[in-house]
């Protein structure tokens, strides 16, 4: 059965738009249904001194994948824009990272995966476009909604909106799907 899921894209090394669009292009075309993007942000990096600034964007999508179906289709997104994990003796280059936010009122603690995100309630890179998207979505544990967190977020790191949402129409246009 088809359930909207919010997930968030960030990048910060190499080149963060094309990696941002080419994960969002992955993500389509293996069979995610895209409902909608937030605009394209800038954010501070979180424990990185010194580092350029994050690119992020929260996006709902469509899926009847299972949990790990969709965080396996989530990992290949992430290889496919570059990310390397795990390659001994080298440091693991953040290309794209595709997080799993929010899944309906699903609430999962596996060993692989946690849903909802166990810190995405503490980061304003990932609470600001998603609230662009999806300020009244209630989270199934905290039991406020994403506007509520968002105003009482602790995180002292600031996000700019950069880019509007259109940026994601033609990645999904590509992929033969239509985006609000």
């Amino acid at each position: 059965m088809e359930r909207s899921v919010y997930l968030a894209l960030g990048a910060r090394e190499g080149r963060p738009r094309e990696q941002m669009r080419s994960g969002l292009g992955h993500l389509v075309g293996s069979g995610l249904g895209l409902v909608c993007a937030s605009s394209l942000w800038e954010t501070e990096p979180v424990g990185i001194p010194g580092a350029l600034p994050v690119l992020n964007c929260a996006i709902e999508i469509r899926t009847d994948l299972s949990p790990s179906s969709l965080l396996a289709a989530c990992q290949r997104a992430e290889v496919a824009a570059g990310r390397r994990r795990g390659i001994v003796g080298q440091p693991e280059w953040r290309s794209l990272d595709v997080d799993i936010l929010l899944d309906g009122p699903l609430v999962l603690d596996e060993r692989d995966l946690v849903i909802p995100h166990p810190r995405f309630h503490l980061r304003r890179f990932n609470l600001a476009p998603l609230n662009e998207i999806a300020p009244s979505v209630v989270h199934p544990v905290l039991k406020v909604t994403v506007a509520e967190i968002l105003r009482s977020c602790p995180d002292p790191a600031w996000a700019r909106r950069i880019e509007a949402s259109d940026w994601a129409a033609p990645v999904a246009v590509e992929r033969g799907r239509e985006v609000r």
